[in-house]
C-alpha cells in the first residue's frame, strides 16, 4: 500500500538507532520513527516525530494518514530509573504501551490489517533466588519485585490478550516479543539500566579509563551484543506466525561474572583497572536475576541462534570495531 509503514518508538536509544540501521541497509521500508530526544541520524527515516507516545494527537495523526504494518516498541524507562522515578515509568511503560496497543488496534479497525507488534521485554520479569545456577525457563519464576520487571510482564501478559483473544479473529493485534538480557553495543551508551555494567566497563576500557563498578566482581547476568539482538528481533519478525507457539521468547548468549569480563578484557588492554563502588540497589536488582537463561523456544521455534559467544563478541566485534 502507498501509504505502508513500520513505526519505531523509542528510535533515538541504543537498540532504536541499530534497527533503523539495519532497516536502512538491508530492508528499504518507510519508516516513521518517535523519540523525545533527536536521532543522531535522520537520513534513513522516512519521517522523524520529535514527541512523546503519551502524546495522543500524534498517534492518531499517524492512524489517519497511515497503514502501520509493523510496531516496534522501544520506548521505555528502564530499570535503574524506573526505580527511581516510578511515576514516570509508570506514564511511560505502561500507559505509553496501552496508547501503541490502541494504535495497533484502530488499524485493525480502520484498514482491515493485523499490525505485527514488537515489544522487548526483559530479564527483568524474574525473580529468582541469589546464585541459582538452572538456566531459566520462560514460565518460571515470573514474580518481579522491581517496577520495571513488573510493567514488562504486564504489558506482556496484556499484549497476549489482544493476540489470542481477539473477537473472532477481528480487533487484534500479532504480539511478539523477546526477554532479552542485557545487551552490549560498541557504537552507543546505555542509561539507565542496571545491567549497564559490562557496556560501561567495555566502553571505559577503550577509552584508556579506569571503571568503577557498581555490583560486586562475582555478579553474574546473561548478556547479548547488539547485532544478535538486532538479529533476533527481524528473526522473530519474520517467522511465520503459524510457528511461533509462544508470544514470548528467552534469548540469551553468554553469562559472564564481572571478572570474567574484567580477564577477557585485560587480554587485550592490560592496562585496564577496575574498582569497586558498589550500589546496594543496583546490585540487589542483579542479584534477583537469573544468572542464566534457558532459550531453547527460540531455538525450536524459530531457529534462534546467537553468532557470537564471550570470546567472539570480543575479538570480532568490540576489538574488532576498536581496531577499526
Amino acid at each position: 500500500m502507498k501509504n505502508s509503514i513500520i513505526l519505531i518508538t523509542g528510535a533515538s536509544g541504543e537498540i532504536g538507532e541499530n534497527l533503523i540501521d539495519y532497516f536502512s541497509n538491508i530492508d528499504k521500508r518507510k519508516i516513521i520513527a518517535i523519540d523525545i530526544n533527536e536521532p543522531k541520524n535522520q537520513r534513513n527515516i522516512f519521517k522523524f516525530i520529535k514527541g512523546s507516545i503519551l502524546n495522543i494527537e500524534i498517534l492518531n495523526e499517524i492512524n489517519e494518514e497511515y497503514v502501520i504494518e509493523e510496531i516496534y516498541h522501544l520506548a521505555a524507562v528502564l530499570s535503574t530509573k524506573a526505580e527511581q522515578n516510578k511515576k514516570l515509568a509508570q506514564n511511560v511503560n505502561i500507559d505509553g504501551t496501552n496508547n501503541l496497543f490502541s494504535l495497533a488496534l484502530s488499524q485493525n479497525l480502520k484498514n482491515n490489517i493485523i499490525t505485527k507488534f514488537f515489544f522487548p521485554s526483559s530479564i527483568a520479569v524474574y525473580n529468582v533466588k541469589k546464585n541459582y545456577l538452572i538456566p531459566v525457563s520462560e514460565n518460571k519464576f515470573c514474580n518481579p519485585k522491581t517496577i520495571y520487571g513488573q510493567h514488562k510482564l504486564f504489558c506482556e501478559n496484556l499484549g497476549i490478550a489482544f493476540d489470542k483473544y481477539g473477537n473472532n479473529q477481528n480487533f487484534k493485534i500479532d504480539f511478539r516479543s523477546i526477554r532479552f538480557p542485557g545487551i552490549i553495543s560498541i557504537n552507543s551508551m546505555p542509561s539507565g539500566g542496571t545491567s549497564d555494567y559490562a557496556p560501561e566497563m567495555i566502553h571505559s576500557a577503550i577509552k584508556n579509563k579506569n571503571y568503577s563498578c557498581f555490583v560486586s566482581e562475582n555478579s553474574r547476568l546473561p548478556f547479548i551484543v547488539m547485532p544478535d539482538a538486532i538479529k533476533a528481533i527481524v528473526k522473530i519478525m519474520t517467522t511465520p506466525k503459524e510457528k511461533l507457539k509462544n508470544n514470548i521468547y528467552n534469548i540469551t548468549s553468554f553469562s559472564p561474572s564481572v571478572k570474567d569480563f574484567i580477564n577477557t578484557i585485560q587480554k587485550k588492554l592490560p592496562e585496564f583497572k577496575i574498582n569497586y563502588d558498589i550500589d546496594k540497589m543496583r546490585e540487589d536488582i542483579v542479584n534477583q536475576w537469573p544468572n542464566f537463561i534457558n532459550d531453547t523456544n527460540a531455538k525450536n521455534d524459530w531457529e534462534w541462534k546467537p553468532k557470537y559467544d564471550l570470546e567472539s563478541a570480543f575479538s570480532n566485534y568490540i576489538f574488532k570495531n576498536l581496531e577499526n
